[in-house]
């Protein structure tokens, strides 16, 4: 992992070494009301949400940087060249292989797949319209529904990535893990949040389903999170070109807790007027470990 770990040159963290963001939770008291289902358009419009704000501390201020087995995340270098990140041919052969490859060091696992890339906007820039995912999630969540993947995985986008790999060999363990790049320049207006794994409980868990309205048999089954004050955020207010945020989804290891860590984006209110809107790539992948 010492490729991983190398010093990061030329950055310093922002001036704050905390500051306080706006989180959209589900609502705990109107759970009883809701059947669990939203549609999924930039709003994710439906949830019975209730706003908190939360501290939030840059881990790029901390002498003990967070770690993925310990607080569920952490930041490691792709070790690849500039790409077109519009260039889908660019993302296939290049950016997705360097996700994995770093998964796989960061996990030890036997091998890694990935799935559903896709480029985030903030809301300041317009190509933030190209579909329903282009702009930053501020819903709290994780996308790795605990009905689809904690049992045994049941997704058909995981499982389609997972065979020709697997090759009929039988999986033990599997983690699912997020990988985030953001390709514009610090600091950022949206950042991505995170929150520490060991702060979340099971009854934090809701599993509801999205479905995207001009295509009413699409449905995307996420765990949303009810607020929980004890939950800890954190955020990097400046990463390097080639520097990707790793975080965990799920890991069948761990039943019960899964060592999930939410994630959100947030308005940076220490962002200066004038930067330029946040811009990011970001993939779903699948450490496997088999008998």
């Amino acid at each position: 992992m010492a490729g991983l770990a190398r010093e990061r040159s030329g950055l310093r963290p922002a001036a704050d070494a905390q500051v306080e963001g706006v989180f959209n939770y589900v609502d705990p008291a109107r759970l009883g009301e809701w059947d669990r289902n939203f549609w999924f358009d930039h709003a994710w419009s439906g949830i019975p949400g209730i706003s908190r704000s939360m501290t939030v501390t840059d881990a790029c201020a901390l002498a003990d940087r967070p770690r993925f087995d310990r607080e569920g995340f952490q930041t490691a270098f792709l070790g690849i060249g500039d790409i077109d990140f519009h260039d889908e041919r660019d993302i296939e052969r290049i950016w997705r292989p360097a996700a994995c490859r770093v998964m796989q060091e960061i996990t030890g696992a036997d091998a890694v797949v990935a799935w559903r890339s896709g480029l985030r906007f903030s809301e300041r820039d317009a190509q933030v319209k190209r579909n329903e995912a282009s702009n930053p999630a501020r819903r709290v969540h994780g996308d790795f529904s605990p009905s689809h993947f904690a049992e045994h995985i049941d997704h058909p986008e995981a499982l389609a990535a997972i065979e020709p790999v697997a090759a009929g060999r039988k999986i033990r363990r599997w983690i699912g893990c997020n990988v985030w790049q953001p390709l514009s320049p610090s600091p950022y207006d949206v950042p991505l949040a995170v929150c520490d794994t060991r702060t979340v409980t099971p009854a934090d868990v809701v599993v509801a389903t999205g479905t995207v309205e001009h295509d009413r048999d699409v449905h995307i089954e996420l765990a949303l999170y009810a607020y929980n004050q004890k939950h800890r955020w954190f955020f990097y207010s400046s990463m390097e070109p080639g520097e990707a945020l790793v975080f965990n989804g799920l890991d069948s290891d761990v039943p019960g807790q899964w060592r999930l860590v939410p994630h959100s984006a947030f308005d940076n209110p220490a962002c200066p007027e004038g930067t330029p809107p946040r811009h990011s790539m970001e993939t779903r992948t699948m450490a496997l470990f088999f008998e």
